[in-house]
């Protein structure tokens, strides 16, 4: 063991020589290796970014199921959808009373349409909500100007409302020719004929990461969209239901569909879907992986190679040592140990370069934030770590067997005679 270990301190220092002693030689070599891994791992702090995207996203999105109702139906369909109602709230309340694989509905009823806010005329989404339905997003909003709606105000259904920041820019640019552009925070907003006092603006808590389906946005208390807008139990524009269990999420989500055909009488007069994007993204996002994994395949072969090709040189002239070496005692173990030793530190020698090189995108993550709206954030994850190392250390052992193969077999009365 302990002549394992001399071989091991033995190789790491011999490659430092070789390095120091060849420089442009090892440089070249050690070049590929630079390149390869540098690929690798700045495609993986991308990836690393998606996939805590997707983690997070799947936390919240994996186990819905959202209905929305059908609009066209066939000639000899209308007939048969006359029986159903149509997609209601209530739907919610009814699969979460009577399809066990539910465990609540997301009560808010969505228009999608002209408001009037403080006198002008924008289009945009008109949302009633209620705070659970809210409790996903308020995490990435923050109120920049006045408060947000406040519970009591949810529960009596008060005619209060916040707006989104792009509403309030949109108002406050037009306004500031007129009225030196003062707060939004009190005046009004119109819909369906109906006023909503403005009480707060909110802004994305993250100005990087701005939520789509909030940019153009008013919010109102859901009960007051049912009392002044709606009525009591209209249709909501979609119904959305989270599962019990997230990891049979497709096989139940036909089984709940039945159930609320059973409301509506048989019709099925509505379209679900759940949230296949993230495994088709998580899909688009392995492909993605392949192909850069076999770019960096390429360049570690050809540094492997290079790496390969040096240590078979610097054999042929060490040739005389390994057989002094081998006179004095040296085991054919500690030869072959010491030669793939040798590689393994020039693999490595290599890869900390290419590894700093590849961590560059850490340096513009704010911009690679900025540009895909919160969806890439590059991340250095502990499993991608522990790769690249280990491809660092097969890149060593694979292209430095032959080397080692061939010292450690030497003849070492012919290895003495070599001149």
């Amino acid at each position: 063991m302990r002549g394992i270990v001399q071989s091991i301190l033995v190789g790491i220092q011999m490659a430092l020589v070789e390095m120091r002693s060849h420089k442009l030689r090892s440089g070249l070599s050690l070049f590929g290796v630079m390149l390869g891994v540098s690929s690798l791992v700045a495609m993986l702090t991308l990836i690393g970014g998606i996939d805590v995207f997707l983690h997070k996203k799947m936390g919240v999105w994996m186990g819905s199921v959202w209905f929305t109702p059908r609009t066209d139906p066939q000639d000899d369909e209308k007939l048969t959808w006359s029986r159903s109602p149509g997609l209601r709230l209530s739907d919610g309340d009814y699969l979460e009373e009577n399809a066990p694989q539910v465990k609540d509905a997301i009560q808010q009823i969505e228009r999608r349409g002209s408001i009037v806010i403080a006198g002008q005329q924008e289009r945009g989404r008109f949302l009633g909500t209620t705070p659970a339905a809210l409790s996903r997003d308020i995490e990435n909003l923050t109120i920049s100007d006045g408060r947000w709606i406040t519970d009591q105000e949810y529960r009596i259904g008060a005619r209060v409302c916040v707006v989104s920041w792009e509403f309030a820019d949109r108002v406050a640019g037009r306004q500031r020719g007129r009225d030196g552009g003062r707060s939004i925070v009190g005046q009004y907003v119109q819909f369906g004929g109906v006023q909503f006092r403005i009480v707060g603006r909110y802004d994305p808590a993250d100005p990087d990461v701005q939520p789509w389906q909030l940019r153009r946005c008013v919010m109102v208390p859901l009960e007051a969209v049912r009392l002044f807008v709606t009525g009591y139990d209209p249709n909501p524009g979609s119904v959305e239901v989270s599962l019990k269990d997230l990891e049979t999420v497709k096989e139940q989500a036909p089984i709940v569909a039945r159930a609320l055909q059973q409301r509506h009488r048989g019709v099925e007069d509505y379209e679900f879907r759940t949230a296949e994007w993230l495994e088709e993204l998580g899909g688009m996002l392995g492909n993605v992986s392949v192909l850069m994994g076999l770019i960096s395949a390429i360049s570690l072969l050809v540094g492997g190679l290079s790496i390969m090709n040096v240590m078979l040189s610097s054999i042929s002239e060490r040739i005389h040592e390994i057989g002094i070496r081998k006179a004095l005692g040296a085991k054919t173990l500690q030869i072959f140990v010491q030669f793939i030793v040798e590689t393994t530190t020039l693999s490595f020698s290599g890869g900390v370069c290419g590894i700093l090189l590849g961590l560059a995108p850490l340096l513009f993550s704010e911009g690679i934030k900025k540009a895909s709206e919160g969806v890439i954030v590059p991340t250095v994850l502990p499993q991608h770590v522990a790769f690249v190392f280990l491809i660092l250390a097969l890149v060593g052992a694979v292209f430095g067997l032959y080397p080692a193969i061939r010292a450690s077999r030497l003849n070492p009365v012919e290895a003495l005679r070599h001149e």
